[in-house]
């Protein structure tokens, strides 16, 4: 069974069609990557994967049951996470951040704590759980928000241009962080507009141009 399969999906924007997929297969555990040039659609597709997007037509199904839209949708939400190019960080220590995702699924607060800083461990930022988080570098930031992701226990993360912005050394901290949580057993579909990068890490590679999947790609 497939992780995610999307049938005749098309979104429009202000009457100009931005993404026209007729068929896309996400396997389980894999790594995905989504590349592109920028405007693509490749933003577009994760947020219609993570049920935050509804299409104007088409069909969606992850592990085999449909994707619902809106508020009916919870359940897919609760298993499947996008991390957004520039992640929000709020005011506070970087536990705090790391943690709300886990709180906003249920969690106590003892519980969701301690699953962010086995989650900032995983990706190499448990000695900054104390630091502001407005005080994180722009990898540091990507980072901790790959933390907060894992923290939810979600099992499928979406990840939206996780190296833009991001200097070298985060940009390989980053790749053995998504290799190692395929490794894991996750299923990871992150786009880029850094082909070479992407495929040092990817199982599988999609490229879009004009929101259409590019033959071969």
């Amino acid at each position: 069974m497939n992780t995610f399969r999307l049938e005749d999906i098309q979104v429009s924007f202000n009457g100009d069609v931005v993404l026209d997929i007729a068929e896309l297969d996400i396997a389980p555990g894999t790594v995905t990557s989504i590349s592109g040039p920028n405007g693509a659609g490749k933003t577009t597709l994760l947020r219609v994967m993570a049920g935050l997007l509804r299409p104007g037509r088409g069909r969606v199904a992850y592990m085999g049951e449909p994707v619902v839209y809106g508020g009916g949708g919870v359940g897919h939400r609760r298993r499947v996470t996008l991390l957004h190019q520039d992640p929000f960080m709020f005011r506070g220590p970087v536990i705090a951040n790391a943690a709300f995702g886990a709180a906003a699924r249920g969690m106590s607060r003892a519980e969701g704590e301690a699953e962010a800083r086995r989650a900032l461990e995983t990706v190499g930022c448990a000695h900054l759980a104390e630091r502001v988080a407005g005080a994180l570098s722009g990898g540091e930031r990507k980072r901790v928000a790959m933390a907060r992701a894992l923290a939810t226990g979600a099992e499928t993360l979406l990840l939206d241009e996780p190296a833009a912005g991001v200097d070298a050394e985060n940009t390989e901290r980053l790749r053995e962080i998504i290799a190692g949580l395929a490794g894991s057993g996750k299923t990871i579909v992150m786009s880029s507009h850094q082909p070479d990068w992407a495929a040092s890490i990817a199982s599988e590679s999609v490229r879009i141009a004009y929101g259409k999947i590019e033959p071969g790609g």
